[in-house]
């Protein structure tokens, strides 16, 4: 599937594009089904809240053929060549999961960052697809963005312990990255600002919805109040034109895709 024109413009004009019913009840059942057969015990790849619950789950498609081929899935790899314009290959893969009750949240920040200090990506030639596998809406956790602030560029992080930490140690300490007090947020003044000029928007979706976001897009997510779990997947490609060049200290391969390939034999369903 093609994106058409509107929704290309909307996506570069607000920063995402949300589109209902793009994976079908059985496929999401499957990815389900799957997603227990993701988790190795004692990986690396496996990143837990502090209350010992899985918050995510990186590169499953490692391990698990049924999430390989979701990555070479047709409806997400024409799209994301469209967005980026050029042919992409897999930066990062992941499953973030809120258990019902346990589930932390996410605070306001940009992805580029990461990606881009961390890991040496010049440019924010990147999309990421997140797919619903459960419906989703404030209550248990969607995630909220601040529409046009993708055309902002990489803006002022907050001051936060995280942040100096880093800093002072000077590393490429990936752990800093991917818990609840991650080191790269937005300066809170900033979104205040933005959030009155600009609104915040909820992304509620049924199961089997996607959305593709662009990398500097402000967003956060809440916690999960609800007593059901909520999963989602995202996929985030890059051009191959736009490789990492952080080579004296890289991160695992698990969060810096090594495979530079291009995307091809493209599958229909999963």
């Amino acid at each position: 599937m093609k994106l058409n024109e509107q929704q290309i413009s909307q996506y570069h004009e607000k920063g995402f594009l949300m589109i209902e019913n793009y994976l079908s009840e059985e496929e999401v059942g499957i990815l389900i089904e799957q997603l227990p057969n993701t988790i190795v015990k004692d990986s690396p790849r496996i990143i837990l809240e502090d209350n010992g619950s899985v918050r995510s789950v990186f590169a499953p498609h490692f391990t698990n053929d049924t999430y390989a081929r979701l990555s070479r899935l047709n409806r997400l790899v024409m799209p994301a060549e469209q967005l980026i314009n050029n042919k992409i290959y897999i930066h990062q893969y992941k499953i973030n999961t809120k258990k019902g009750l346990k589930g932390e949240w996410w605070e306001w920040h940009q992805d580029f960052p990461y990606w881009h200090i961390d890991d040496g990506i010049s440019k924010p030639d990147m999309v990421s697809v997140m797919i619903y596998l459960q419906d989703t809406n404030s209550s248990n956790g969607a995630l909220m963005l601040i529409p046009e602030t993708h055309k902002l560029g990489v803006v002022k992080f907050a001051e936060k312990e995280a942040l100096a930490a880093a800093a002072e140690q000077n590393d490429n300490d990936y752990r800093s990255s991917l818990n609840a007090d991650i080191k790269f947020t937005v300066d809170h003044e900033l979104i205040r600002e933005l959030s009155v000029a600009n609104g915040i928007i909820t992304t509620a979706g049924e199961k089997g919805s996607v959305l593709f976001f662009h990398g500097n897009i402000f967003h956060a997510s809440n916690i999960n109040l609800t007593p059901f779990d909520r999963d989602a997947i995202l996929i985030t490609y890059n051009s191959i034109d736009n490789l990492p060049q952080n080579k004296q200290n890289p991160r695992p391969d698990f969060l810096s895709g090594r495979d530079y390939s291009p995307i091809e034999d493209l599958v229909t369903t999963i």
